[in-house]
Formats: C-alpha cells, structure tokens, sequence
C-alpha cells in the first residue's frame, strides 16, 4: 500500500544537484515530499524511498547502494543515473536497489518510478525517448561548461593535490586515460596547468563544494537538512 504521502530522502555529493532534485519534485507536494537532502551520508529520518544521486565509479556506488539498502529506515533505494544502461542498471539492483532511473527521463516518468517503488515494485526506466533531454536541474556540475561527467568528475578532485597516479587509483582507470582526460578538460577551460583549473572548479565551474557550503554535525559529516 503506498502512502498518503510518500516521504523522500535525495542523496549526492553536491548541494546544486540536491537542489535541482528538489526543484524537480516540488510540482508533485504534499503526495511526494522531499523532507531531507543528504551530502554524502545516510538519511536521518525514516522516509519511504530514498533517491541516490549516482556520480562516481561503478564499485563506490554499488557498496553505497549496499549499505544504503541495509537500512530499512532508509525505505526503497532508487539509483537516478545519467546512465541508460540496463546492465549498469542490473548492478545497482543486485546490490539491493529497488529501481534505477535514467535522467534522461520524465519528470512525471520519474514520480511514477518513485510511486512504484513506495508500492514495493522494482523499477527499471532507462528506455528514454531518443527525443528527450535531461532537465537542466539535474545536469551534472560542469556540464554546461561542456564537460563530460568524467570529467567534472576529475575536475572536482584537482583540488585535493592527488597526484596522477592518485587519481587513476582513485578512479581505477590508467593514468595515461588521466593523462589523456587532463589534456581534454584542459583545452575544454582554456586553462594551461591543473592549478587553474583547480581554482576554476572551486570559483566558477562546479561552483561551492561541500565543504564550504554545508554546515558539519557532530561526526563531521555535511549534510543539507529540510525543516520537518
């Protein structure tokens, strides 16, 4: 049975994003209601669906997704993804998801995979209409500067100081590819050195990070909160 009103939890790495998924649902109230935004850490509150944001390697986000799924405070565990892949889809619901949603889809395509999985059905949407586009509130940081989401990926690490051969651990591709995405996203900015870039990502081009831009509990972990 699905309820009255179907409390959700959104979950990324970025504020902007948690907000364009707000945006997106705000439309739907008081049958949908958005009632915490997450910065990288588990929702505090018991809520009906969870909504993760998926942005990062493909084995980061499965053992999110599996300890996200471990929780049954945390509800029904949806992955919303760029990605129109079935079997990246096939992944996250192995992983104990109980749908995964391409970006590319519908607003009401979307809330309709949220009811379904509020009902305890799997989802599955990454049919999109090879007319559609993905709603501007929910493009990756840095797409409208023309990158990738690898490489805005990359571009939000530059600031940490990893070295090449960090970052192609961290992201477990070679780094001659990081080599190869450095030059790409380089030329993209119009920076010459990863210093540039590097302040371009905290300025302008992801705009703040999460650690100037949410507040730090006690456990010193960020987090956007709604009022209840």
């Amino acid at each position: 049975m699905v309820p009255e009103t179907i409390r959700v939890a959104l979950e990324n790495d970025y504020e902007i994003v948690l907000e364009g998924l707000r945006s997106l649902l705000r439309p739907y109230e008081p049958q949908i209601r958005v009632v915490e935004l997450d910065i990288e850490a588990d929702p505090q509150a018991a809520v009906d669906v969870t909504l993760f944001d998926a942005y990062g390697e493909v084995d980061e986000m499965r053992e999110r997704v599996r300890g996200l799924a471990a929780d049954a405070a945390n509800g029904a565990i949806i992955v919303f993804s760029v990605s129109d892949d079935a079997a990246l889809a096939g992944t996250f619901l192995r992983a104990g998801a109980q749908g995964f949603i391409s970006k590319a889809l519908s607003a009401e395509q979307i809330v309709g995979g949220i009811r379904a999985a509020a009902r305890g059905e799997r989802v599955m949407l990454v049919q999109a209409s090879p007319h559609s586009a993905m709603p501007a509130e929910l493009q990756w940081p840095g797409r409208d500067a023309g990158l990738t989401e690898r490489e805005s990926e990359l571009l939000a690490l530059l600031p940490t100081g990893m070295t090449n051969r960090e970052l192609s651990e961290h992201l477990h591709i070679s780094e001659n590819t990081i080599k190869g995405h450095l030059k790409r996203l380089f030329s993209k900015l119009d920076v010459r050195n990863r210093a540039q870039a590097a302040a371009l990502a905290r300025t302008s081009i992801l705009g703040e990070s999460r650690s100037q831009r949410t507040a730090t509990d006690g456990k010193g972990n960020s987090r956007a909160r709604l009022n209840r």
